[in-house]
């Protein structure tokens, strides 16, 4: 879905097909001994299938959205049973495929998951995959999921006051949407990952048509729109003292998540794993915000009508008779402000809080 929200079974790279690969020409040369190891090694991985790792230690799930579903009612565990489940039953259908379709010539190509990855790219999904998938998704899949939907609508019922948030609903650094339906908001994340799989689209449409029906949502209504429910802040070249290693942090999207989906107090680098320092985030992230505060201030005015800047101090309409407004809206100011006040109060940062506390205080028309 984008760099947050992504799930799949991680491949392996086998270097001995890379070797060979790569060195043909010894190949050539040594086509007796070559062709003595290719038994050996093709008796090998048939051993290899047999002791094949677990698909589920291979499954990995790295979903943003789910963290802003209720822990309550399992929420977020029936998402991703949900997901993965489709997932896996995919990935078996992909190496059962690849494994009939295979020639018999080749027994190497058939036990390394890589290769049959770059095969099944190579040629697209499978007419064999592509029905699997759709029969799945509207037999199996469509039955647990009701079976889910009705179980969480049962334990859970929303709001219906559509402008106030829940307090179901975790508050996390980039939340900013009034969520107040756990049922509706994980109709709507788990038919978003599954739509991603454009082989199944007409399935996942219905499947998402008929639940909404199930909870009295219209279909086309505003509400049943998805909308990411995280907002995005970028901190750009944040460096590891420990490594030395620079990267954009997304403050919002990328925090450091416990397994229990707990916020821990700080950023972790994705090249060390070492900590990174709070203190020198939070004081960036103040000149940060004094930067968008002067921004804000020392904004040009544009016209309505024609978006000319204006030139002149008095003039109260444009040349053109058109009004003038602000280049950078005070909504937008103040989303950026929400985004920051909410890192402040998740990661403890009370120099950034007491900041924004004092510009709220004296800017009164910002306030909501």
């Amino acid at each position: 879905m984008d760099p947050a929200n992504y799930g799949g079974i991680k491949g392996k790279v086998d270097s001995r097909v890379h070797y060979r690969e790569k060195d043909t020409s010894k190949r050539q040369v040594l086509e007796e001994e070559d062709s003595e190891e290719e038994e050996e090694v093709a008796a090998g991985e048939e051993e290899e299938e047999e002791g094949e790792p677990n698909v589920e230690e291979l499954l990995e799930n790295n979903w943003n959205i789910v963290q802003f579903l209720p822990q309550a009612a399992s929420c977020q565990s029936y998402f991703l049973m949900i997901v993965s489940a489709y997932i896996v039953a995919v990935y078996h259908s992909m190496k059962e495929e690849l494994r009939r379709n295979a020639p018999g010539s080749t027994p190497i190509k058939r036990s390394t998951s890589q290769v049959s990855q770059e095969a099944l790219g190579e040629m697209g999904a499978m007419p064999g995959m592509i029905t699997f998938s759709q029969d799945y998704v509207a037999n199996e899949l469509t039955q647990s999921f009701f079976t889910i939907t009705q179980k969480i609508q049962k334990k859970m019922v929303g709001s219906r006051n559509a402008t106030e948030p829940s307090d179901m609903f975790p508050v996390l650094p980039g939340s900013y949407l009034p969520l107040n339906n756990p049922a509706l908001e994980f109709i709507k994340y788990v038919c978003k990952v599954l739509s991603l799989d454009a082989n199944i689209t007409n399935q996942v449409n219905k499947l998402r048509r008929d639940l909404l029906r199930l909870i009295e949502v219209g279909e086309f209504s505003e509400a049943a729109q998805f909308r990411d429910p995280c907002r995005s802040y970028v901190l750009p070249e944040v460096i590891c003292r420990n490594c030395n290693f620079c990267r954009d942090l997304d403050l919002c999207k990328d925090p450091a998540l416990s397994q229990e989906g707990l916020v821990l107090p700080g950023w972790v680098c994705s090249n060390c794993q070492a900590q990174y320092d709070t203190d020198a985030i939070e004081t960036a992230l103040v000149e940060a915000l004094q930067k968008k505060l002067m921004a804000f201030v020392l904004q040009d005015l544009v016209c309505k009508k024609c978006r000319g800047v204006k030139e002149t101090h008095m003039p109260v309409y444009c040349s053109c008779a058109g009004d003038y407004t602000l280049t950078i809206s005070s909504q937008t100011f103040l989303d950026h402000i929400n985004i920051f006040r909410n890192i402040a109060r998740h990661y403890g940062m009370a120099y950034l809080l007491e900041t924004i506390e004092w510009l709220l205080q004296t800017t009164p028309q910002l306030r909501q």
